[in-house]
């Protein structure tokens, strides 16, 4: 006899949302995570089975805009300055994950290890547009709702699970370096494109990414194992708060939700 069960995910507004499922489904997910782990490793699952968003991001409003030359001046600046209040609050979350003393001291190590990257790049940013740091979390510069939204998913996952944490923010790292180096390929030639030398600013080695996606693999080889099934809907989450991201710094355009992730991580 089967048995129902609930499952309680988290989505890309930081709530929880319950879902049943036989068991016997979730089982059979379990059994094929287990063959799957045979083959490849958690980083390269998640990122080869969330990769058809890739071309939902590759034609968003602000990458499209830079690829082409053509983005709106206005959305270009207030996505800049929405990336340094994220820069800012993500920084605030590994902080304070670094400081919480019920959890492991392994993942309170990584967490110190990333807060500098992402404190530097939010002080970067306004700088560039000269807005004076106000020591609290926005420089006093309205927090929207895509900003919102991701950074409570963040958190929620965080709370929820801190080995998870990678998972939430992967998707940043991850995204930001395929897109960065792919717009590099098209624009390096293009001098007359006005974003080129904010593409030249931001390409780079991927070495955050792969430093992330390390720790994910070994936490996971060595035992702590993550399930695949969720860590697969976390992270298409995650990708799917990038795309809002590109898209509404500055439009209302519809918002990539996670429903159809959580339906697809217990079957």
């Amino acid at each position: 006899m089967s048995m129902l069960i609930v499952v309680t995910i988290l989505c890309s507004n930081g709530l929880s949302i319950s879902v049943s499922a036989d068991q016997h489904d979730i089982q059979s997910s379990f059994t094929r995570n287990r063959s799957i782990r045979q083959s490849t490793n958690f980083s390269e699952y998640i990122w080869d089975n969330a990769v058809d968003l890739l071309a939902e991001a590759w034609e968003t409003t602000f990458i499209s805009g830079v690829r082409n030359g053509n983005l709106d001046p206005y959305f270009y600046g207030d996505y800049v300055l929405q990336d340094a209040i994220y820069c800012r609050i993500v920084a605030q979350l590994w902080t304070q994950l670094a400081n919480n003393a019920s959890v492991e001291e392994e993942i309170r190590e990584y967490a110190n290890g990333s807060i500098r990257g992402f404190q530097v790049c939010s002080v970067d940013l306004f700088d560039m547009f000269n807005v004076k740091d106000d020591r609290g979390n926005s420089y006093g510069v309205l927090v929207k709702q895509p900003v919102q939204d991701y950074t409570s998913f963040i958190n929620a996952t965080m709370t929820e699970n801190a080995h998870n944490t990678l998972i939430a923010t992967y998707a940043c790292l991850k995204l930001w370096n395929n897109l960065t180096n792919e717009l590099w390929k098209i624009v390096e030639a293009n001098t007359s494109n006005p974003y080129r030398i904010w593409v030249e600013d931001n390409f780079g080695s991927g070495s955050s990414a792969r430093r992330q996606a390390d720790q994910m693999d070994k936490w996971d080889q060595d035992g702590k194992l993550y399930d695949w099934s969720e860590g697969l809907s976390l992270f298409r989450c995650a990708m799917k708060n990038e795309i809002n991201f590109f898209n509404h710094a500055g439009n209302s355009s519809a918002v990539l939700n996670c429903e159809e992730d959580i339906s697809s991580s217990i079957t």
